[in-house]
This record gives structure tokens, C-alpha cells and sequence, in this order.
């Protein structure tokens, strides 16, 4: 899930109180790149019964196959200090690139509401740059494909951590290491054979585990991931990688396919959870 110190829509208060109102126990948000919205969600999880696990997903270089990969990070101090450093450095690329498309989008004239940037909070995302731009004829996913995606002419490359480096800084920090929809990923770079070589490679660099089920996945996109996972002993995560109400093609929040594979929530949680989760803390 995402709130707005990142990509997704909702406060913190909003998006805890959606959670509890659809019936769920426990949650984690996982904001790209940024831990600065953690505090609010778990002061608002204690005010509402809902148990918090941290959580971050973390844009990082897979550099054998030149490609973009998310990493979930779950269960590590938002405290710490390598954690705090990687995080600042990436905050100054995330500016340094939306200077850059500023001046860009400016020289076709477009017409950018830089100070809605400055407001924004956690870390400036292509949704925030989207957003800004106040002359658009057409919405801002319409925006977003025609000018911010990598298959865009006008792209810019933003500088990542290695993958490698990531898993080891979320290790350090005493958390767990997922690996996000990599299937989504891989099939939008055109490298879906190569799931197994990639699931065996990051394995060997540490990952943890799997986001199994992910959203709208169809039943074999989540046998390929849930027998993956069952051959090395991973972790299984799930979630609806929710960014808030009316977004195309997401999931509503606390919703996702399963397609009845077996899976220990319970199990889960305690995995992932830095203090006990209590009898009843399993989710809906």
C-alpha cells in the first residue's frame, strides 16, 4: 500500500481508517523509497487495533539485464542509519530528476505548479511531476505514458542502488528482503524466460522471498511464484499494491488473488513483524 510520501492518494489517517473499515488486522505500507510517512501509519494502526509492520519498496538496478526492479523491504528499523543514508541519497536523485524534467516538459511548453513539488511530501515521484503540470489536455496516467515512462523518447534515467546493495542494506537493518510482481516486471522488459535464472540469482544475493500474490496476477502467475518460492524455502508475501480509490487497474484495497493456494498468514506476520503478533492479529 502507498500513501502520499510517495505515489498513492490517502493520508495516513485515511488510508489506516479504509484498512479497518474493509476489515483488516494487520498492515504494512510500503512507500517507494522513503520511510518518512511510518510514524503517522503506526500511530494511527495503535489508535486503531491494527498491528504495523514497517515497510518500504525500494527501486533499485538489476544491471545483468540493464532493468528496473522493486524491492519490498519488511520488518527493519526505520532508524537506521545506513537505512537513513541510502534514503537521503535517494531523496537528492528523486530532485535532481524532477529539475530535470521540469526543464524539459518547460522547453514544450508545459507549464509546471513547481511549488506543488516543493509541498510534497516524502519523496518526489513521476506521479507528483504529472500532477504538477497544469495545462494538460489529457489525465495523468495519459501524461505519465507519454512522458515519464521508459518507453517514452523523452525519458530520463534516474541513477539506482544496485539490487544487491539494497537487500543488503534492509538485511543490515534487521529487516526482510521481497522481491516485488517480478513477473509484471520481467514481462514488461521483454525477459519472462528468464524468471527462474532471476529468481535463483537474487536468491544467491540474499532475497528472502516473493510478493506470491500480487493483485489482479492470474492463477499462473501465482503458481509459478508460489513453486518458486516452495523450491528454495522462501517467504510468500501478498498484498493489492493499493494507491488509492479510481486508480486504473488496481486492486480494491485488501484484495488479491489467491485462487485458494495454502498460505500460513499467521506465519507470515510473525515473520516479518519486529515485536509478537498477538492470537487474534491475523488478516482478513
Amino acid at each position: 500500500m502507498h500513501t502520499i510520501y510517495s505515489d498513492g492518494d490517502l493520508h495516513p489517517s485515511e488510508l489506516v481508517t479504509k484498512a479497518r473499515d474493509v476489515g483488516l488486522k494487520a498492515i504494512s505500507v510500503t512507500d517507494h523509497d522513503t520511510v518518512d510517512g511510518l510514524e503517522s501509519v503506526e500511530r494511527e494502526c495503535k489508535k486503531m487495533g491494527l498491528h504495523f509492520i514497517p515497510g518500504i519498496e525500494f527501486t533499485t538496478c538489476f544491471s545483468p539485464l540493464g532493468i528496473e526492479v522493486h524491492v519490498l523491504g519488511y520488518g527493519f528499523d526505520k532508524d537506521d542509519a545506513n537505512l537513513q543514508k541510502k534514503l537521503e541519497t535517494t531523496k537528492k536523485r528523486a530532485w535532481k530528476y524532477a529539475d530535470e524534467m521540469v526543464d524539459l516538459l518547460s522547453s514544450h511548453d508545459w507549464l509546471v505548479d513547481y511549488s506543488r513539488l516543493e509541498a510534497a511530501k516524502g519523496i518526489i515521484t513521476k506521479h507528483d511531476i504529472a500532477l504538477a503540470v497544469v495545462n494538460r489536455d489529457m489525465s495523468t496516467y495519459e501524461f505519465h505514458d507519454l512522458w515519464l515512462t521508459e518507453r517514452s523518447k523523452y525519458f530520463i534515467d534516474v541513477k539506482k542502488f544496485q539490487i544487491e546493495e539494497i537487500i543488503d542494506t534492509i538485511h543490515k537493518a534487521g529487516g526482510k528482503a521481497v522481491g516485488a510482481h517480478l513477473i509484471r516486471t520481467l514481462d514488461q522488459y521483454n525477459s519472462l524466460p528468464l524468471l527462474a535464472d532471476v529468481v535463483d540469482y537474487f536468491v544467491r544475493c540474499g532475497m528472502d522471498g516473493f510478493e506470491v500474490f500480487y493483485g489482479k496476477s492470474n492463477w499462473q502467475q501465482v503458481k509459478s511464484m508460489l513453486d518458486l518460492c516452495r523450491t528454495y524455502g522462501l517467504i510468500m508475501t501478498g498484498g493489492s499494491d493499493y494507491h488509492g480509490p479510481g486508480r486504473v487497474g488496481r486492486c480494491p484495497l485488501g484484495s488479491y488473488n489467491t485462487y485458494n493456494f495454502n498460505h500460513d498468514e499467521k506465519k507470515l506476520l510473525d515473520i516479518l513483524s519486529r515485536s509478537p503478533i498477538p492470537a487474534s492479529g491475523s488478516i482478513v
